[in-house]
């Protein structure tokens, strides 16, 4: 998101009690084991929220104070209370606030009174996140959880909404771009402005009218905790309930959609029924051929001939994702990143589809599908290094949900890592998806990998230390080998920053070679075993490469 400043793990300075001695950053607290409330006067320009457990409803209000609310409902015995639960990290002007209580605690809620000047990024997985007023910039994402927004009428605003395997409805005017149906939205309302990106990988997302006078109301509690005492009676839990921001009914929206579209179940129904490949052909010389057409192609499922029902040159449309690694260990590297990274997108053929996302902890979608360049160099330019960690196996995950929003057969990820999971040289983190679930997704989907291997291993376990080792680089560097092996790609090295454009230059190259081969299985015993897959190319001393093969699910 454009102007969207990211936290720093190496200036996260924990936010202290202490506060509340300075008027300018008056913090006042009230906890009663079930509920709890903090009201911060500081000013930020930037608020992160992530609640993975619980749900989380924001508004806006004209105060320039910051109010956060949390509740729960009684759980276990001996359950941290819940400000052990809330880490609440200030970087400059940045606030980060997170909920954190382990696996198997009880959910806490968060209800979040914010200024409408932040930009304002709101994290979840399983439960719903609504939000309430126009912020600077807005950024929601959540795994199974619906997304509700709730916007004036007279709002300007630019919006990118996704719902990959959940709907989108809206109730709202607004001038729409590109292809509209169910699952994916691009629009404007009014003039445009404030940048808004929501995703959903299974949830639903609705866009709905703002209650007129609901800011006034906001407005009046803020000015009625100003002027109560530090220990005044709390907020119940009832503010929790459906009918704060809860998601609207499908059968309320008009979102309009494609009539030309065909239904969503007969899609997933051819699909599931043909093998898309993306396959690299080069000479014995290694020099790729570009002139090949489908008659040249034989395919092979366990030694048995299949029939090519789809062929795609390599002058078809192609969606690329660029994968960018801003973790600690490439931070004095970045600013150079960032260029190599500018390059690679100019090199690409103008009708390319790019998306660039970058990951630490945290995954962030800088720039969705778009063939627009200056758009997404000025968002890359206006990304920081985030610093915060590597969750490698994550980030891919994520971005491989990306591509169930595209149409295009020809699909890429090119990722820019040292590969260094933090699972691999820490006993305290364990990803949401480790490696094993990772790959074997990676085996399942239709897309080549073309990882940049960029070697930070001196730098991280000789000269600084860290707690990542040479065995942690070693396994990282075959689990990359490993991938891009698996899915036709090629593992790319970069030792140093300066070598990441000469790189770039040699993964658009092969990006502009693919051809996409489509067959439908002979076998329809699908019984979850695996085939192997053959592909002879009929031109002499051809070699063609692709994924080897897949699980018959």
């Amino acid at each position: 998101m454009k102007n969207l400043r990211t936290l720093s793990v190496a200036a996260l300075v924990f936010l202290q009690l202490s506060l509340a001695t300075s008027t300018s950053g008056r913090s006042m607290i009230q906890d009663s084991g079930s509920n709890y409330e903090k009201t911060i006067s500081q000013k930020f320009s930037a608020i992160a929220i992530e609640n993975p457990n619980g749900r989380t409803d924001v508004e806006t209000w004209n105060s320039s104070r910051l109010k956060v609310i949390a509740t729960r409902q009684p759980g276990k015995l001996n359950e941290k209370s819940i400000d052990s639960c809330l880490r609440f990290q200030i970087a400059d002007s940045d606030l980060r606030i997170v909920v954190q209580c382990g696996r198997g605690a009880t959910a806490i809620n968060l209800k979040v009174f914010l200024p409408r000047q932040v930009t304002l990024s709101v994290k979840g997985e399983d439960e719903a996140i609504a939000v309430k007023g126009v912020t600077s910039g807005l950024t929601v994402e959540t795994e199974s959880g619906a997304i509700s927004l709730f916007l004036p009428r007279n709002a300007n605003t630019d919006l990118s909404l996704r719902a990959i395997e959940g709907t989108i409805t809206s109730e709202l005017e607004m001038r729409l771009f590109g292809p509209v149906n169910a699952h994916s939205l691009d629009g404007r309302t009014g003039t445009g402005g404030s940048p808004i990106i929501i995703r959903s990988a299974r949830g639903a997302v609705s866009l709905l009218s703002d209650e007129p006078g609901r800011i006034a109301k906001a407005d009046l509690r803020a000015l009625n905790d100003v002027s109560k005492p530090d220990h005044g009676p709390m907020m119940s839990a009832s503010s929790f309930g459906p009918s704060d921001g809860a998601p609207a009914s499908a059968s309320g929206a008009n979102v309009s959609s494609n009539q030309n579209d065909p239904p969503v179940a007969d899609i997933i129904k051819i699909d599931s029924r043909l093998v898309n490949l993306n396959v690299r052909v080069t000479d014995s010389a290694g020099k790729l051929i570009p002139d090949l057409k489908q008659a040249d192609f034989q395919i092979f499922e366990d030694n048995i001939e299949q029939q090519v029902v789809r062929f795609e040159p390599v002058s078809s449309p192609v969606s690329v994702v660029l994968l960018l690694d801003a973790s600690g260990s490439t931070k004095e590297h970045w600013k150079l990143i960032r260029k190599a990274a500018k390059k690679f997108i100019d090199t690409l053929n103008p009708n390319t589809r790019i998306a660039v996302a970058a990951f630490t902890r945290r995954y962030l979608v800088i720039c969705d599908f778009s063939c627009d360049r200056k758009l997404m160099k000025d968002r890359i330019d206006d990304t920081k290094n985030l610093q915060s960690g590597t969750a490698f196996y994550d980030a891919m995950w994520s971005t491989m949900n990306l591509f169930k929003e595209v149409g295009e057969q020809r699909r890429a990820i090119v990722v820019m890592t040292d590969g260094v999971d933090n699972s691999l040289s820490s006993d305290d983190y364990e990803p949401k998806h480790p490696f094993d679930e990772l790959f074997a997704r990676i085996s399942q989907e239709e897309m080549t990998i073309y990882p940049i291997y960029f070697d930070t291993e001196y730098q991280t376990v000789v000269r600084s230390r860290g707690s990542d080792t040479h065995e942690s680089y070693l396994t990282a560097r075959e689990q990359l080998n490993k991938i891009a092996d698996e899915t036709g790609g090629t593992l790319f090295k970069a030792s140093r920053a300066e070598d990441l454009d000469g790189v770039y230059q040699r993964v658009a190259s092969e990006l502009q070679t693919l051809y996409s081969v489509s067959y439908n299985p002979i076998d329809k015993n699908y019984n979850g075993n695996w085939r192997n897959i053959g592909i002879k190319v009929n031109r002499v001393s051809a070699q063609a490469k692709s994924k080897r093969g897949f699980f018959a699910k």
